[in-house]
């Protein structure tokens, strides 16, 4: 297991390196198609498909997530269906809402109306639940090569579909909606035919299970609220930008997202390794902190190292989009906190998830996600996308705390804290500085200098992790003196 962890990482992250790169290419041509506006409409399709999921999945997926160790794994193929039996029927009924209110969803999201935009939805809701328990039947068997193969197959789809499109259609903000679909229903197609024992039918009259249907709402149904309370937490700034502002400051906030796309990819990566070996490793031995510990350690240094790559270099990033989006250059920096502090959470809020309290996950969420639109509400208005980056910085901090302290109750475990809020603070300080400084070069000598201070900050770890994983291949399992 010692050697197979590092070349499980790698196998699961090679198919979102290469989408990086395949990634930028893509949003360095459609930034150069597309106007700010556009590319703002295409993104409250995004927006309103992540919440229809929410609802359509009613947190049967997390159950599948958490049970799928503790089933016989002859009987998983039947915990699938068994989760997917709810998420079909509610998808039946929100279709149908749809249809019925076509006008409104269009005239809500777009400001005109589009019946074809309205039945690509329905298609895209429908699609995209069967491609959730798809993913998540390969990465919960840890098959991280196919996982990337499907990965990197998306962004090739994604990039091909989008410049037929454009090609057949001209520019409009439909043709990132059509492409995006399109290539979703072709890896459906694709994850379903890969993992087809999973999916045989004879697996949908399996009685024999350990984890029934009631059980299975019954773990799911408080992640519900939580999730929806998560989303409007992570989404809340897009809303805010619409509301408040207009589809051009959206479209520039969306395309600096994109250009955070290398700490996203991170956070993706590692979300995608992490949850099947975390729960593994502590099905097999709950007292094993070093490992958890270790990997906190690691994680955070490589997270807040990219971060303050990504801010030295932001001017150059943001350069591949083209002139009309050289604005998004300032909203960067801050946004940059997003998938540092989910990713990092995501090793400390352990213990909640070990015992199996989902309840504080709402708390958890409500308290963040308060915190965000309060900020919204006072900055949005007169600072725009950098107003809402800003506060969703702010926001994330605040769910990075609570997940970690909530959890230690439960599961004890030295993340080594103090250091992480030092490097915090210090990026905080570094992301104001960028944006009001407006030299190049004294940018990136600050960013130089403070990498300098947080090698010398985490040095201790990462003298340990070269001796004992780079040269023994147990930095992470084998016990330390702290």
């Amino acid at each position: 297991m010692k050697n197979s962890l590092f070349k499980k990482f790698l196998s699961f992250s090679y198919g979102s390196w290469i989408g990086l790169i395949i990634g930028f290419l893509g949003t360095m041509i459609i930034t150069r198609i597309l106007t700010p506006k556009d590319f703002g409409k295409a993104s409250m399709f995004t927006l309103i498909l992540n919440i229809l999921m929410i609802f359509t999945i009613f947190g049967t997926d997390q159950s599948f997530v958490r049970f799928f160790y503790e089933e016989k794994e002859e009987n998983r193929g039947g915990l699938l269906y068994n989760c997917l039996k709810l998420p079909i029927v509610i998808v039946l009924i929100i279709t149908l809402l749809i249809f019925i209110f076509n006008r409104q969803i269009t005239m809500f999201l777009f400001e005109e109306e589009n019946l074809i935009v309205a039945l690509i939805l329905a298609i895209g809701i429908i699609t995209q639940v069967l491609y959730r328990y798809g993913t998540l039947v390969i990465r919960m068997q840890q098959k991280g090569n196919l996982f990337s193969v499907l990965q990197i197959l998306k962004r090739v789809f994604d990039l091909i579909f989008f410049l037929l499109l454009y090609f057949l259609l001209g520019k409009s903000y439909e043709i990132i909606i059509y492409s995006t679909v399109i290539s979703l229903i072709i890896l459906t197609i694709m994850s379903i035919i890969f993992e087809k024992n999973y999916w045989n039918p004879k697996n949908y009259v399996k009685t024999n299970l350990k984890h029934s249907k009631t059980e299975i709402i019954k773990y799911g149904y408080p992640l519900v609220l939580t999730t929806l309370i998560t989303w409007l937490f992570q989404s809340f700034d897009k809303i805010a930008i619409k509301q408040w502002s207009n589809f051009e400051e959206l479209g520039l906030y969306t395309a600096a997202f994109k250009m955070v796309a290398l700490l996203s990819i991170l956070q993706t990566t590692f979300s995608t390794f992490w949850t099947p070996v975390c729960y593994e490793t502590f099905q097999k031995n709950p007292e094993n902190k070093t490992f958890f510990q270790n990997m906190s350690k690691l994680i955070a240094f490589t997270m807040f190292f990219v971060a303050i790559l990504s801010i030295a270099g932001k001017d150059i990033i943001i350069f591949l989009l083209g002139k009309s989006y050289r604005d998004a250059a300032n909203i960067m920096p801050f946004l940059v906190f997003m998938p540092i502090m989910y990713t990092l959470s995501e090793t400390t809020v352990i213990g909640i998830n070990f015992y199996k309290k989902p309840k504080w996950h709402i708390l958890i969420a409500s308290v963040s996600c308060l915190t965000n639109i309060i900020g919204n509400w006072i900055l949005v208005p007169n600072y725009g996308a950098i107003g809402a980056a800003i506060s969703t910085a702010f926001s994330y901090i605040v769910f990075f705390s609570l997940r970690t302290q909530i959890s230690l109750k439960y599961y004890k475990v030295n993340y080594g804290l103090k250091k992480v809020y030092i490097m915090i603070l210090i990026i905080s300080i570094y992301a104001i500085y960028s944006i009001i400084n407006s030299s190049f070069y004294l940018n990136l000598l600050t960013g130089f200098g403070i990498l300098i201070f947080m090698l010398i900050l985490y040095h201790k770890e990462l003298v340990k992790a070269y001796n004992k994983f780079f040269k023994n291949n147990n930095f992470i399992f084998k016990k330390n003196e702290e």
